[in-house]
Order: structure tokens, then sequence, then C-alpha cells
């Protein structure tokens, strides 16, 4: 049997496997099952009490969250929210409903079915630390909340002129018409699942136009989403994992309670369409400009406007972190060495006996690396990637060591810890992958003329964004050595940095701070107050 055809017949065990949760969702309609996924959603993020109506058995209420995921989860509820699209009813009643604990678990438990006949087939020995990879990518972004914190974060690197000046020529909307939109539509689908149409405004920040402009890039007519959704399914190991436009327009235009309405079953896509998601819908905008030397411009542009911005972002998270007198913190600086014009790395951060050498990436990992299970390629491209980051601050440290820097002398009795500050999370922990990255980047270090030995002499780190806000509040008080030396002690090399704070500097952890409070309550008060 040639590969074609055992991938088919694959499909079709997947599909026929399939067929007990179609035949289970299409016997619903579609606003019912919205609304109760919506009540689902609501008590998982907010810990919301579940509407009267909806039966919810005691066994569930009863257990902690972590309990409930197990029985219940939100990446399972997203599954369940795009099959529902494409297999309920758009029609008024039925006597099927997800309000009944009994229809509703019976939804859940056949998706599991499917999941585990799909592991059966297709995880085994050699790929099941890949499977846990696509696992990490899948379910770990839940427990990212709807916040002002992770708001605040992207208005200020989006909302710099630069940036600025591209979500208008793209989208059609600044950062401030985007985000205020966006907060008016969250605020209002934390209360409802759906708004009625036509849409009463009563923020004086926010323009009808704005509205109408936010409404047309994150909304399609459930006719529009249902086809894209259908066409992205796969009957195969990608099942759960497959990307399906339901992230892209969670804003569903249709009928609900026999009202035109726009509805919004799961608001926290809406909240990551508007943050993390933002710079996809900027490059499928770029991608649709004909003229390709105008595409690559305004591409390239995109590019080192973001990866400045972030930069930018990163020196305003020191500066509100890092109060410790004994401190230093330095940004990038030019030099030259001979006609060659470089620059030091991205920001340093120095005490009495350590420093930080700071690259910040803004670089996402691609999709298709996140969802394969078989074939090992994306993700070593991504890996590649890394390396050559990881590489390019070795380097920055060699021309330091080798007083090239023009800016501080070399210090030879300063430890330093290379860090990799991505904006979006990579999920690089445990050994597979941190062990391939080793090996490609030991390949680069040889290539480049480094020591090798500076792997084992300076230890990198790949840490978000998110957890660098977290982080540099701890160093703070304890002293960068104090901290990373810590990390990479026996086998926390392996875990994120969100583990490890919460393991080693629990008490310190709980005491850090949301950093830009202040900066949230000023963007969005207007819209705070009338809410």
């Amino acid at each position: 049997m040639d590969k074609y055809k055992y991938f088919m017949n694959q499909d079709n065990t997947v599909y026929n496997n399939y067929k007990p949760l179609r035949n289970h969702l299409n016997k619903l309609v579609l606003d019912d099952s919205f609304y109760v996924i919506w009540s689902y959603i609501q008590h998982y993020q907010f810990n919301n009490k579940f509407p009267q109506d909806i039966e919810v058995a005691l066994e569930f209420l009863n257990q902690d969250h972590m309990q409930k995921i197990r029985m219940c989860s939100e990446w399972e509820l997203e599954t369940i929210t795009r099959e529902i699209i494409i297999n309920a009813q758009n029609s008024t009643f039925s006597d099927k409903s997800l309000k009944a604990w009994s229809y509703f678990s019976g939804s859940i438990n056949k998706l599991k079915s499917i999941e585990n006949e799909i592991g059966g087939m297709f995880v085994n020995k050699d790929n099941i630390l890949v499977e846990l990879f696509r696992i990490s990518h899948r379910q770990f972004p839940w427990q990212i909340r709807p916040n002002g914190e992770y708001l605040t974060r992207y208005y200020k690197i989006f909302s710099q002129e630069s940036l600025n000046k591209i979500l208008v020529e793209t989208i059609g909307l600044s950062a401030k018409e985007l985000y205020l939109s966006g907060m008016l539509f969250i605020g209002a689908y934390l209360k409802s699942p759906a708004i009625n149409l036509p849409i009463n405004i009563q923020v004086s920040a926010i323009k009808n136009e704005e509205v109408e402009k936010f409404i047309k890039i994150f909304s399609l007519d459930i006719n529009s989403l249902r086809e894209k959704v259908k066409n992205e399914v796969q009957y195969n190991d990608k099942f759960a994992y497959s990307f399906s436009s339901l992230r892209s327009f969670p804003i569903i235009k249709m009928g609900y309670r026999q009202k035109e309405s726009l509805v919004c079953p799961m608001p926290t896509l809406l909240f990551w369409q508007i943050t993390d998601g933002i710079y996809y819908k900027i490059l499928e905008e770029i991608k649709k400009i004909k003229d390709e030397k105008e595409q690559k411009e305004i591409l390239g542009n995109f590019g080192n406007s973001l990866g400045k911005q972030f930069q930018n972002y990163v020196g305003e998270v020191l500066e509100k972190s890092i109060q410790n007198i004994s401190f230093k913190f330095f940004k990038e600086q030019e030099y030259k060495e001979g006609k060659n014009r470089k620059d030091t790395v991205d920001w340093m951060v120095i005490d009495n006996n350590a420093m930080l050498f700071i690259e910040c990436k803004a670089k996402r990992m691609n999709l298709p690396a996140k969802i394969e299970l078989n074939d090992d390629s994306f993700i070593k491209a991504e890996l590649d990637k890394m390396a050559d980051f990881i590489k390019q601050v070795y380097k920055s440290i060699d021309d330091y060591k080798n007083n090239k820097y023009p800016n501080i002398k070399y210090d030879k009795s300063k430890k330093i810890f290379p860090v990799i500050l991505t904006l979006e999370h990579w999920y690089l922990f445990g050994d597979k992958f941190l062990n391939e990255l080793d090996a490609i980047l030991k390949n680069k270090i040889k290539e480049n003329n480094l020591d090798e030995k500076y792997l084992e002499i300076y230890p990198y780190s790949i840490c978000s964004i998110e957890e660098f806000e977290k982080m540099t509040q701890i160093i703070n008080k304890i002293g960068v050595d104090n901290f990373m030396s810590k990390k990479f002690d026996q086998d926390r090399r392996l875990w994120a940095f969100q583990s490890f704070m919460n393991s080693d500097f629990n008490e310190e952890y709980k005491k850090t701070k949301v950093l830009f409070d202040d900066d949230y309550k000023k963007i969005f008060e207007e819209v705070l107050k009338e809410h």
C-alpha cells in the first residue's frame, strides 16, 4: 500500500469515528448551543455562575479548576464550537440541547473518544514528545485570561508611530481605534453572547464608522464561516490542531433568538485576535497587495517596525521593574569593527555580580511547526532560526569580551547570562527540542569560529515577554546571579520560566505587580467609565 492510500485509509477511519459526534451535534440549533458554550467559557475564564436554565452536574461544579478541565476543557469547547458551526441547524427550535447535562457531556465524551482513537492511530514512542509539544501549543494559551496587562502590552507596541501607520494602511484602524473598539465589544460579550443589530454606540470615544470597520475585520456571516471551517477540518492526526477560521473571525453574524445579531460564543478568541492575533491580520492584508514590490516593502517595514517597537517596549519594562540603585541597564548601541557597522546586544542588565545579555525577537513560530506530528522539517526550520538568534548573542558576547563594545569594558568578574526574549511563547522546554536546538547551535558556533565552551560558560535561556515582566521584578530584589544560576540547577533548565518562578520563588512571584496598570486605566478610561 503506497503512502497516499495509507493516509486516505487513516482519514476514512477517523471520519468514521467522527460520525457519532457529527450526528449528535446536528440535532442542535446554533443560537442555543452558542449560548451554552459562552456560559461554560465565562465560568472557566471568570468563575461566573451558570444561568439557571443550564443544567450542570454537581460532580462538575464541586471540582476545582484543574479537575474541571479534565472533565471538559476550554480547548475541547473550542473544537466543539467549530463542530457546532459545521453541523448544528440554523433554525429556531430543537428538542435536543446542550443545556441538558447529559447531552452536553455526551458531546464532550464523543469528542474525547475521537481524540483517543486518533492518539492510538498516530501517536507512538517515536513521536510522543512531539505530541506533547503540540498539546502545549493547544492548551497553554488558555491559561491566559483576557486581562488589561496583556491588552496594554500590545497597545503600547502597536500604538507607536511606525506600527500605527501600518495598522491604518492595512486594516483601516489606528491602534487607539482598534483597541477601544475591542474593549467595547469584549465588555459587551462578557455580559451576553450576542449583540443585536443595529448597534447603538453609547461611548463618546468611539465612532460608528470605526465600529463598522472593526466588525468587518473580525466577523463573518454564519454561512461563510461554516464554509471556511468545513474546508479546514482535517480527519487525521491534525483533527484537533488544524487552523480554524473561528480564530480569525470570532464574531458571527447570524440570527440569535430571532433577531439579527453579532454572536461571540468564545470572547477569549476575540481578545486573542486583537492582541497577538493582530500580527496575522496585518500579514493577511499585506498579502492582498497585488504589486509585489510594494508588498515586499510594506512587509519589510512591518517586520522591522515590530522588532524595533518590541525592543523599545522591553526598555519600558526594565525602567519600571529595575528600581534597585545597584543595577544598570543599557540599550543597543552602534559601533564599528573596521569598516563593518555592528550593534551591541539589544539590552544589557548589570548588577554587582552578573549581567543579562538580552536579544529581543518578535518572530513567531510558524503554525506547521506547532501542529505537525510526523514531518519534523517544520520544527527543525524554527529551531534553526532560534539557533541563529542565540548565535547572534554569543557573537555579541565575544565582542564584549574582546572590548569592542563602545559603552562598557569587559569585566571578567561578572557572570554572563544570554536571554532570547520573545513576544510570543515558543514553549521550547523539555529535553527533546532543547537538545536538538543545542546540536544545531553547536554547529553554528563552530562555523562562526566562536569558543565552543560558551554554551557551558554562558548558558542561554528562552523567555517570553510575559514571563520577563515578572522575572525582572524578582531579579530586582535578589540579583541576576541568584535568580539565573538557580534556573540552571539540575533539570530546571528544561522548565518554562513560569514553572520555575512558581516553584523556586513563589513568595517573590506573588508580590510581582502589573507594570503598566496606570497606562491601562488612562488608555481605556472612557470605555471603562461607560461600562
